[in-house]
Formats: structure tokens, sequence, C-alpha cells
């Protein structure tokens, strides 16, 4: 059973569902890996940062994105809440051959008891990206249960607006990750259902470079997938929402869920 913090590739199914204005439900399936952080630095994985080929994985894309080492940028988030002692892991899709889009990339922090706080780096396809630290106040063990709530802060889709909430639940087992994210509008209703769920498998090189050769593309294909569902959504009459400035807040964190959400 493939552990995340040694290393995995991620088998995952991705599922979004509108309601509201129109109900709609979207799927497709994409291969992530989950890098633990300091053997990924250490060059102790077959994905190696800032290294070429099919598959690859640049520090500019991540964190920081100045090129800095992804580890520093990871304790600059975890230390200020005391959770500096964790061990860490990146979930994230790759860079294609001609292509690099990942719509989120989710930082794991866990200790021996569990998992700790999940930092969700969200990306447009603007280039901009947002930081949602998801924990506990207390910093107690996230359960699969457990739901995180924060202010929604950062403009994704042209077709929904900025303000709202989003409440966030992780499972990070061994052999699988999930995570999903609900929007609730400003009313208090909710809005849209994502979610990534798969299985996962050992990291190994043979893997890797099967995976590359078979995913090459699929950066390509994901940003495809998301501007196909965007046309539809345009062409059966969904306004579209000019995209706003980006807020001065680049970071902010959601919490043990509030009862009125």
């Amino acid at each position: 059973m493939a552990d995340l913090w040694d290393g995995a590739l991620i088998d995952a199914a991705i599922w979004h569902a509108r309601a509201g204005d129109v109900t709609r439900q979207f799927r497709y399936r994409s291969l992530y890996a989950a890098l633990p952080v300091d053997s990924l630095e250490a060059g102790r994985l077959p994905l190696r940062p800032d290294r070429p080929g099919l598959w690859r994985l640049r520090r500019l894309d991540h964190g920081a994105r100045d090129g800095s080492p992804l580890t520093d940028f990871i304790q600059s988030q975890l230390a200020p809440v005391d959770l500096a002692h964790c061990r860490t892991a990146l979930v994230t899709m790759p860079r294609g051959l001609l292509h690099g889009f990942n719509p989120v990339s989710f930082w794991l922090a866990r200790d021996d008891l569990g998992l700790r706080a999940v930092l969700a780096e969200v990306t447009n396809t603007f280039g901009e990206s947002h930081l949602y630290l998801c924990r506990h106040a207390n910093n107690r063990v996230i359960e699969p249960g457990d739901r995180l709530s924060g202010e929604k802060l950062f403009h994704v889709s042209p077709f929904l607006p900025r303000e709202g909430r989003y409440a966030f639940r992780f499972d990070a087992a061994p052999g699988r990750f999930g995570a999903w994210v609900d929007w609730f509008g400003k009313d208090g209703k909710l809005r849209l259902q994502t979610s990534m769920t798969g299985k996962a498998r050992a990291l190994t090189a043979k893997a890797l470079r099967r995976a590359a050769l078979r995913h090459a593309f699929q950066p390509l294909r994901v940003t495809g997938l998301i501007h196909w569902q965007a046309a539809k959504l345009f062409l059966r009459g969904i306004r579209y929402r000019t995209k706003p400035s980006q807020l001065e807040r680049r970071r902010s964190e959601a919490t043990t869920e509030r009862s009125d959400v």
C-alpha cells in the first residue's frame, strides 16, 4: 500500500457539480503525484525539481514561485501556526511536454498522530494563485469527516462570483487521497461541489516513465476541458463575469466549520 509521504502516483477522479442557476455535472480523470517535500528537494525521488522531461516539476510553479526551495516555502507557512515539526508532501499535477496548468495543488502536513494541516494552492487560467491554509484552530488532527470553512477570496471561474465561502474536507490515509471543496454563495446556499479522489500507488522510476509517456499532454487536456465546459455554460446563458483585480491578500485560512454554513 503506497504512502503519500513516501512518494506516490494518484489515479484521481475529478468531479464538479453545479446547482442553482443551472444544474450540471462535469467529470474527468487525471494523474497526480504525491511528493514528500524533503525528499523532493534532496533529489531522492524519481521526479526531481527543474529537470527536463515529458513530466516536469518547476519550483517557479509552486509556493513562492521564485525558484527558491520548496522546503523553505512550506516551512514559512507552517511555522507561524506552530506546525513546523510536521512532515510535508505536495500533491500536484506535474507539467507536461508543452504546457503546465494545475488548478489546485495540496501541501499536506502531518505528524505521528495524523494530518494537521492542508495548504490548498489554487491557480486560475490567468496565472494568478491564492493559498488557503486549512486547519483546526487548535491544530488537532484533521479527520476525514471534518469540514473546514473559509471565505472565498480568489477569482477562479468567470461564471461564479468571488464572494461566498468554501467548505474543505480531506482524507490522506495510506493508499488513497481525497479532497472535497464545496462553495456556498453569499446567500448561504450550496452552489458548487467539487472532489478529487483516487487510490495511491508507489512512485517508482518505472511508474514515472510510464506515466510521463501516457500523460505527457495532460495539463493541455485539462485546460481544454475547462474551456469546453465554460463554453457550454456560456451557451446556456450563464452570466459571464469579467475578472476582477486580484486582492492584495494572497493567503487566508479555513478552520473548523461555522454552524451557519
